[in-house]
């Protein structure tokens, strides 16, 4: 027979769960303590490597626009289309801030380079603003300790620990 979980709840980023389960001739406590501060923390860090991977993404795709102009390539093709496309979207709040430098078919697209500082330095604001709000520096661990008793009396428990330093 097993009772229902109790949960304790210390502080905002500590909560413990002890489950006690007893049959005839056996007896376990369980006691588990989660990091909620840890477990907030890993879910930052995962969105921080969302947006810098999509900063990524975005960097490469402009990067190609811009190499694609200064080389003069065939606007008409289908690879030229696709970058332009794609990227006319993320160059177009810039388009007009500045002039355009050409040499014949040749386009410094200065734009595209403002483009991509502007979307750098947003993506490194919200990386750098995003800890500040969420962390909580008084974190603890998480652990998990385990008291079985089998039968034969009280020299027959077993104990285990399980400590995660997050």
């Amino acid at each position: 027979m097993s009772d229902y979980p109790q949960i304790t709840e210390l502080a905002v980023d500590r909560r413990e769960e002890t489950l006690v389960t007893q049959q005839p001739g056996y007896a376990a406590t369980e006691r588990v303590t989660r990091d909620v501060a840890a477990e907030r923390r890993l879910g930052v860090f995962q969105f921080t490597r969302i947006l810098y991977t999509v900063l990524g993404l975005l960097q490469i795709l402009l990067g190609m626009r811009f190499v694609l102009k200064l080389i003069a390539a065939n606007a008409a093709s289908g690879f030229a289309t696709l970058i332009y496309g794609i990227t006319a979207l993320f160059v177009l709040p810039f388009q007009g801030l500045i002039g355009t430098p050409t040499s014949g078919n040749t386009i410094f697209e200065v734009t595209t380079l403002i483009a991509m500082a502007v979307y750098a330095l947003v993506v490194w604001g919200i990386v750098s603003v995003i800890p500040i709000v969420m962390d909580r520096p008084n974190a603890r661990t998480m652990s998990r300790s385990t008291v079985e008793q089998t039968p034969g009396g009280p020299g027959n428990e077993r104990k285990t620990r399980t400590t995660t330093i997050g």
